[in-house]
């Protein structure tokens, strides 16, 4: 049986519409007062953070989550993918093509015209100017000038499914899950059906790699052109040290009786995390090679982790379900109370 997994229920160059307008007056809140479902985090420092999540939710802390501000950017449709750009510069994407950026810290927001009205699933860039937007049946769009314009990429003709899938679902209904872009020009998007794509041209065009797997790939990172992870559902992790011409299956350890998906993974010198169903965290010490268990208090293992961010040192957030907001630290982590 083919399941397909959803956090959601032509060349063409889009301009932004709409004038930045000024965001309501931010409102206040402690880390227990955030009971939204979160889905993605960015960090500037270890001290600014970002986080979306349902509802339009765009929360912000410059105290590392010791308080945060709500940020309305008149909008309740959920976000669900956030990137920090340079210079004080947030843009965050989610549901029917939603786009939302502030190029002043978050004091005003300019929603943008991306030309799609699908569900928007991952945000990506590699500076101030260059990203890669990826989300519902084969949706790619590119920008080289901070999000101002978007064109939509076509997804390569080398791209195939399993025989018994392609039976039913056509290739280019694929979902994207998520996108990243490395300096120099390389990058990687994972999907439904273990699809991976490449670009060795900052996301100009795409090749389709063979992950040997069908299962969904929903979290992708690499630290550099040749090595990187990808976890998805039924708990799979891979691996690939050669910029993913080859992808190798890591074992993890599981939940007894259990098999969870994972949905993002993060890996920074040599400390990696990767999260996903029912509490499910996994810490590796050794640069991603071995990965172990955490095991979680009750009133967090009830629940999903969905979205990692993490700054060059290796510090950062944890978001899912319900308002969890967990601090990193190193290897170590720490929930958000108060």
């Amino acid at each position: 049986m083919i399941t397909r997994r959803h956090w959601l229920a032509t060349g063409t160059a889009f301009l932004a519409l709409q004038a930045p307008t000024a965001a309501k007056v931010a409102e206040q809140l402690k880390p227990s007062e955030v009971r939204q479902n979160l889905f993605s985090t960015c960090s500037v420092s270890d001290q600014d953070i970002w986080i979306v999540g349902e509802l339009g939710r765009i929360l912000h802390t410059k105290d590392a989550g010791k308080t945060f501000e709500r940020i309305d950017a008149g909008t309740r449709s959920a976000f669900v993918s956030i990137a920090c750009l340079p210079a004080g510069t947030v843009i965050a994407a989610g549901q029917h093509g939603l786009m939302f950026r502030s190029r002043d810290g978050g004091t005003t927001w300019e929603k943008l015209a991306t030309g799609t009205d699908r569900n928007l699933l991952s945000i990506t860039f590699v500076d101030a100017q260059n990203g890669v937007a990826v989300g519902d049946y084969g949706t790619i769009l590119r920008t080289q000038d901070g999000g101002t314009t978007w064109t939509a990429v076509p997804l390569p003709e080398s791209l195939s499914l399993p025989e018994d899938i392609a039976e039913i679902i056509d290739p280019g209904d694929v979902l994207l899950y998520e996108a990243i872009l490395l300096p120099g020009g390389r990058g990687w998007i994972v999907g439904e059906f273990g699809v991976i794509l490449t670009t060795t041209d900052g996301g100009a065009t795409w090749v389709a790699q063979q992950s040997g797997i069908d299962t969904t790939l929903f979290g992708l990172t690499f630290i550099d052109e040749n090595h990187g992870w990808a976890v998805g559902l039924e708990q799979v992790m891979l691996r690939t040290t050669d910029g993913g011409a080859t992808w190798q299956k890591i074992e993890v350890p599981g939940i007894s009786g259990f098999v969870l998906s994972l949905y993002d993974v993060e890996v920074v010198g040599q400390n990696g995390w990767a999260i996903g169903d029912s509490g499910f965290l996994l810490r590796s010490g050794d640069g991603g090679a071995t990965w172990e268990r955490v095991d979680l208090p009750i009133q967090l293992a009830a629940n999903w982790l969905r979205g990692i961010g993490l700054t060059r040192e290796g510090n950062g957030f944890i978001v899912g379900a319900e308002g969890i907001i967990m601090v990193l630290q190193g290897n170590q982590y720490r929930e958000l109370k108060g």
